[in-house]
């Protein structure tokens, strides 16, 4: 049975909707967060199954939400051993963040590596999409930091979530066609 593509992005982005929201708010119950969390498997799993060709980083983005669902499951029935899962997470977590970094980075690097390409070809939009993917990445780590209420000094998930929102609203901003002028 296939389901298409848009059927599995759509069900995929409303699990984690309904995952975040039950798990930083704590308004919906946690038999429909964990229908969220279910979810978010069944249908990145469905996504990786049916792509032609995987990369690295689709794993990587797997690896990532299962731990998470893992170490979500366990915290919120109050199991113990709750190490394991949280050391998992952490470590797919660098995993993906790693490999997300390096395929953003990619383009990049091509451009810094011909000056005159550089000069001619990097504008407002590509700045707005550097700026738009290092607030998406800073808002999934300030999501992660708050729902498993992780610190590290003065990192925590407000503060990145402040950063990733601060990211988002200067790509918005670099994206204005009333700047372009």
């Amino acid at each position: 049975m296939f389901i298409s593509k848009e059927k599995t992005d759509l069900f995929f982005r409303l699990s984690i909707s309904t995952t975040v929201f039950g798990a930083l708010f704590q308004i919906i119950p946690a038999s429909l967060t964990m229908l969220g969390v279910a979810g978010m498997v069944v249908f990145l799993g469905i996504q990786l199954y049916q792509k032609e060709t995987r990369e690295w980083l689709d794993y990587a983005r797997l690896l990532l939400i299962v731990a998470f669902a893992w170490n979500y499951t366990i915290n919120l029935f109050g199991a113990s051993y709750t190490h394991l899962p949280a050391f998992i997470t952490k470590l797919s977590l660098i995993a993906f963040l790693t490999l997300y970094i390096k395929k953003i980075m990619g383009p990049l690097q091509e451009l810094l590596q011909n000056r005159h390409l550089l000069l001619s070809s990097f504008g407002k939009d590509d700045l707005s999409y550097i700026l738009a993917d290092l607030a998406t990445v800073y808002i999934v780590i300030a999501s992660l930091f708050k729902i498993l209420h992780w610190e590290l000094g003065i990192v925590n998930g407000n503060f990145l979530l402040v950063v990733g929102l601060f990211s988002a609203l200067l790509s918005i901003v670099a994206s204005s066609k009333e700047l372009r002028s």
